[in-house]
């Protein structure tokens, strides 16, 4: 990770009322478009809360005054925004933005979107892909007694479609060889459609596997 830059800015009051979603962040996911003066740059929403958010995206912008087009699952809306800090490092660019104004659809989506995540930190959601069935029945078996909620598709499209369920909040993926299709395809699959999923192969070895996973759910909740 590469030293965090601070840029220095007047913080302007959000157009939301003082409520505890406000101060409320989640690892809430999604989609956004930074629209910059040099052009739009692509990312995803790493957390959020009604008075700002953390984007990774693929580099720096050179202005502090943002346009935002936020997308959580079947929602979006656009927020105005100014840079406060950046975090370098890696292929991304971590971008914290304070809201200067928020569509008010967009604040109601932001809502519904960080009961969600906090829903989903007590009931952690693992979505298992892996057509051996006694194995999946097993690490199914396994993550709940780990307080873990196993979400087991029964095809490469429920799978697809259970990701991208914005209120089910699926941050952590075991993956087999399934449905004929290599585990390394489906992860590469997951990371190019959901990036901020945390992918990681299933072995025979179920009790390490779920190991694996609730080390990336404290990741997640860390």
């Amino acid at each position: 990770m590469g030293t965090a830059k601070t840029v220095s800015v007047r913080r302007a009051m959000p157009a939301h009322g003082g409520d505890r979603r406000r101060a409320t962040r989640g690892p809430v996911r999604g989609a956004v478009v930074v629209h910059a003066e040099a052009g739009p740059l692509h990312g995803t929403i790493e957390n959020l809360s009604r008075s700002g958010a953390l984007l990774a995206i693929a580099c720096e912008p050179r202005d502090l005054a943002l346009d935002l087009e936020l997308v959580l699952g079947g929602a979006a809306g656009w927020a105005s925004a100014r840079a406060v800090r950046v975090e370098g490092g890696g292929r991304l660019v971590r971008l914290a933005v304070a809201f200067e104004r928020v569509e008010p659809a967009l604040c109601a989506s932001i809502d519904a979107r960080i009961e969600d995540a906090l829903a989903a930190s007590h009931r952690r959601p693992v979505l298992v892909v892996d057509d051996h069935a006694a194995r999946r029945g097993e690490l199914c078996a396994r993550l709940r007694h780990r307080g873990m909620t196993p979400v087991a598709p029964r095809t490469p499209r429920d799978a697809i479609e259970l990701l991208a369920r914005a209120q089910l909040q699926v941050d952590v993926c075991l993956v087999a060889p399934s449905f004929g299709i290599p585990a390394t395809e489906l992860e590469k699959h997951l990371a190019e459609s959901f990036p901020w999923v945390a992918t990681s192969e299933i072995t025979d070895d179920v009790e390490h596997t779920v190991e694996r996973a609730a080390r990336a759910w404290s990741a997640e909740l860390g």
